[in-house]
C-alpha cells in the first residue's frame, strides 16, 4: 500500500506553484481562494523561505514586500517575481519602515502573511506592529501556524483591543495538523485570520477559536505540554537551588 507524510501531497497545483511550499491541501487551498477573492494591491509577506507563498502571493497581488533573515533567500528568489521587493533583516525593524514607505507611496495595503520567527515574542512583536497601523482599506492579515501551541498564545495574546480597527479574530481560520512527516507528535499548520478594516470599532473584540476542543484534545496528547509544564516549573526550581 502506498503511502506518503507529506501532508501537502497530492495538492494538484504543481504545474502553477512549482516552488516549496510548506503548507497542507487545506492550507494552501484557502490561502489561494483568499488571494483570488481580495486581488491586493499591496501584500506583504514575513517570512519568505523557499518561496512557496510568495509565488502565490506575487500571482494574485500588484505588488508584494517580502521579509526574510536569510540572505540566500534575495539571491535565489530576487529574479523569479517582477512585482516584489525582497528585504533581508529582522522583521521588527523592516515591518514599520515598509509600512511607513506603502503610506509614502499612496498604496492600499489589503493582505498580510505572518510566518516568520516561532516564538512566542515574536510572533506577537509582529502582530503588534500591524495593530497600530492605521488602514486606508480592508487588511486580511492571515497567520501560519496558528495550531502550534508557541504561535498560538502569541495570536490569543496580541493586544486587538488597543486598535479599534481591528474588526474580526478567528485563532482556526484553517485546522493544523498532528504528527506531520518527522515531528514526531508535534502541533504544526493553521491558519489565523485577522481583519482589519477602516472604520473604526465599536465594541470589545472577540477573539474565536472554532476548533479550541480539537486543539485542546490533541495538545493533551502532544510532546507540547511536556514542554510547557517545564517552563511553568523553571521560576520553582531557581527557588529549589
Amino acid at each position: 500500500m502506498f503511502k506518503n507524510k507529506n501532508i501537502g501531497f497530492p495538492n494538484f497545483l504543481e504545474d502553477e506553484f512549482k516552488l516549496e511550499w510548506h503548507m497542507s491541501r487545506n492550507e494552501r487551498y484557502a490561502f489561494i481562494k483568499l488571494l483570488e477573492k481580495i486581488k491586493p494591491q499591496v501584500a506583504i509577506e514575513i517570512g519568505c523561505f523557499k518561496g512557496g507563498s510568495l509565488e502565490v502571493l506575487s500571482r494574485y497581488s500588484g505588488k508584494v514586500y517580502s521579509i526574510d533573515i536569510d540572505p540566500e533567500v534575495k539571491e535565489i528568489l530576487e529574479d523569479k517575481f517582477d512585482n516584489v521587493e525582497i528585504h533581508i533583516g529582522d522583521s521588527n525593524d523592516l515591518v514599520p519602515q515598509i509600512l511607513d514607505k506603502i503610506d509614502k507611496n499612496n498604496e492600499n495595503l489589503e493582505f498580510v502573511l505572518i510566518d516568520g520567527e516561532h516564538t512566542y515574542k515574536a510572533v506577537k512583536r509582529d502582530i503588534s506592529n500591524f495593530l497600530s497601523y492605521t488602514p486606508k482599506k480592508t487588511i486580511f492579515i492571515v497567520f501560519h501556524d496558528s495550531f502550534n501551541p508557541t504561535c498560538r498564545k502569541a495570536i490569543r495574546k496580541a493586544n486587538y483591543n488597543d486598535s479599534p480597527y481591528v474588526h474580526y479574530v478567528e485563532v482556526d481560520f484553517i485546522s493544523g495538523v498532528f504528527n506531520p512527516g518527522k515531528l514526531f507528535r508535534q502541533m504544526w499548520g493553521g491558519l489565523a485570520l485577522v481583519v482589519m478594516k477602516p472604520g473604526k470599532r465599536m465594541n470589545s473584540i472577540k477573539i474565536n477559536e472554532c476548533q479550541k476542543k480539537l486543539y485542546n484534545s490533541i495538545y493533551w496528547q502532544s510532546v507540547h505540554i511536556v514542554t510547557d509544564r517545564i517552563q511553568f516549573l523553571k521560576p520553582y526550581f531557581k527557588l529549589l537551588k
